[in-house]
């Protein structure tokens, strides 16, 4: 499934590229409820003007039906990596499951455009789940929880940027 999003995020792209790197932006993501428990900041490293990080989720919630069959709710976390070129807002993203690798493969671009001094955050990407029976419908719920996830962390940025600026 080929997906875009795009999240409009009330802080400038400075305030987010700095808080991307900052531990305390994860710790504050993680205050905010979502179907994932609290990020956990792997890295993030700031050198010759790209970010990049890497940062664990864990599903928070329960699986039914045939996918209960398949995969253990314990062990659906994964690592999102990132990269961001600083001067442009340009970068790339991949999902990197922590199990059932052939499972799941998820990457795309990022891209962060000021706009009046807000930030335009727009992900494209490609979500592909190899689930025999469920894959369809697993691609749709994961991305339907993408987008969410996205929207909260566009209300949770603005509002570690507002508090932090």
């Amino acid at each position: 499934m080929q997906f875009t999003v795009t999240e409009i995020i009330a802080a400038s792209r400075a305030q987010v590229l700095d808080a991307l790197a900052d531990p305390g932006y994860y710790a504050h993501l993680g205050e905010t409820s979502t179907a994932v428990r609290a990020p956990e900041l792997l890295s993030a490293v700031v050198d010759e003007g790209v970010i990049r990080t890497e940062v664990r989720y864990a599903f928070d919630g329960s699986i039914s039906g045939p996918a209960a069959m398949v995969v253990d709710a314990d062990k659906l976390t994964w690592v999102i990596e990132t990269t961001y070129e600083i001067g442009s807002g340009a970068g790339t993203v991949v999902v990197v499951p922590d199990h059932y690798e052939g499972m799941l493969r998820c990457s795309g671009t990022l891209v962060l455009e000021e706009s009046d001094g807000s930030t335009i955050e727009t992900v494209a990407g490609r979500l592909e789940i190899r689930v025999p029976l469920v894959s369809g419908s697993a691609e749709k719920a994961i991305y339907g929880g993408f987008t969410r996830h996205l929207r909260m962390e566009a209300e949770a940025m603005a509002a570690y940027c507002a508090r932090n600026a």
